[in-house]
């Protein structure tokens, strides 16, 4: 019967692995290439500047940078501290559907910094 249990719990574990792994790949990732306009440290967000590919519009789109977001320029891990108003930056993001949009990864193309 133990032997029973163990395969059960095994099953179970590797069913919530699963499910777990398909939640995070399941957040459609879009990605904007623009100018960060604005930078808020108090609520953790920024404004990215871009220009619509269909319209040729410019147009704002604000991101909560969360504690997990990957931030980078070039090959170093920065903090959202390091980037400036007026960067160029490429930033990957979802929707979290309660806090709005959420940066997975922002690549600061600043490379002047470095």
């Amino acid at each position: 019967m133990s032997i029973f249990r163990v395969m059960n719990i095994c099953v179970l574990l590797s069913f919530v692995a699963v499910c777990g792994w398909a939640y995070d790949d399941g957040q459609e990732k879009k990605t904007i290439s623009g100018l960060l306009v604005d930078i808020d440290w108090v609520k953790s967000m920024i404004t990215v500047s871009y220009s619509d590919a269909f319209s040729g519009n410019a147009d704002e789109l604000d991101i909560v940078v969360s504690s997990d977001t990957k931030i980078t320029r070039g090959t170093e891990d920065i903090s959202l501290g390091d980037m400036e108003q007026s960067d160029p930056v490429t930033v990957v993001y979802y929707d979290d559907g309660l806090s709005g949009l959420k940066a997975k990864r922002i690549a600061d193309l600043n490379l002047a910094q470095l």
